[in-house]
């Protein structure tokens, strides 16, 4: 039982209206991507390295990073 090929129309018109969708998506997240980028770096400014050494306390984190991932359902 040989499956039915589509017809060359409906096959073009499938292609076309993928490479349509694709097309405006790739344009869209292009400008949201530009902006953001504008945006961010007009308001971040970013601290001269090198950055202040903080000391951790292992178990401190550790119990913390346990924590959140228990928080969240794990």
């Amino acid at each position: 039982m040989d499956k039915e090929q589509p017809s060359p129309s409906r096959a073009r018109r499938r292609f076309l209206s993928t490479g349509a969708s694709a097309l405006a998506g790739g344009l869209v997240a292009g400008a949201a991507y530009s902006s953001a980028a504008a945006n961010q770096s007009k308001s971040s400014t970013v601290p001269a390295l090198p950055w202040p050494w903080r000391a951790l306390d292992p178990m401190e984190a550790g119990s913390r990073a346990y924590r959140y991932y228990l928080d969240l359902g794990g």
